[in-house]
């Protein structure tokens, strides 16, 4: 479904899908995590896809009613080198970063952004281990608490298990190369 088809205003003048339930990437949005981004109970959530393409899937879960309605989590999958770098940058740039559990790859958590840097098999390829660096992004784009960010790193491994069933992915071999790159000669 092409970003454009998903952004169409519904009858009751929302845009986006009701709910966070029937994307293939926000509907690991717990309401507990959409919960505590908000601050309250979210009023009317929905889930609009803002990139969906070769290499970049974005879905952000919006809340409020006609008119007010705003982001308050977004979750990101980004193919690619650049993606990647661009990814990390922001993670270590991030207040109070550390790192985050091996089973998402190289990963950094802080308040309301979890990072996960992966490996996994590219799109189009023929054999299963030619893999590619995938960005994973999990952010809460209000409240930034301790619930909120465990939410938010609950609904990106949720995401990285799909992601690793679907097309296969190697964490370890990505947590191997970043280590064999800072011991490098």
């Amino acid at each position: 479904m092409a970003a454009e088809d998903s952004a169409r205003t519904s009858d009751d003048g929302l845009e986006g899908e009701p709910g966070t339930g029937t994307g293939w990437l926000c509907e690991y949005v717990s309401p507990a995590t959409l919960r505590a981004a908000v601050g309250a109970e979210a009023q009317s959530p929905r889930q609009l896809v803002t990139e969906d393409d070769e290499d970049s899937w974005v879905c952000e879960v919006l809340v409020g009613g006609p008119g007010e309605q705003e982001p308050a989590v977004r979750l990101a999958i980004q193919l690619g080198e650049e993606a990647r770098d661009l990814a990390r940058e922001r993670a270590e740039a991030a207040a109070q970063v550390r790192g985050g559990p091996e089973h998402l790859g190289v990963s950094f958590v802080s308040p309301g952004l979890i990072t996960a840097l992966t490996l996994c098999t590219a799109p189009d390829a023929q054999d299963r281990g030619e893999r590619i660096p995938y960005t994973l992004v999990a952010e809460s784009l209000g409240e930034t608490g301790e619930e909120a960010t465990a939410g938010l790193r609950q609904a990106l491994t949720e995401a990285a298990k799909r992601l690793d069933a679907a097309v296969g992915c190697s964490p370890s071999q990505a947590l191997s190369d970043e280590a064999a790159a800072t011991t490098g000669p």
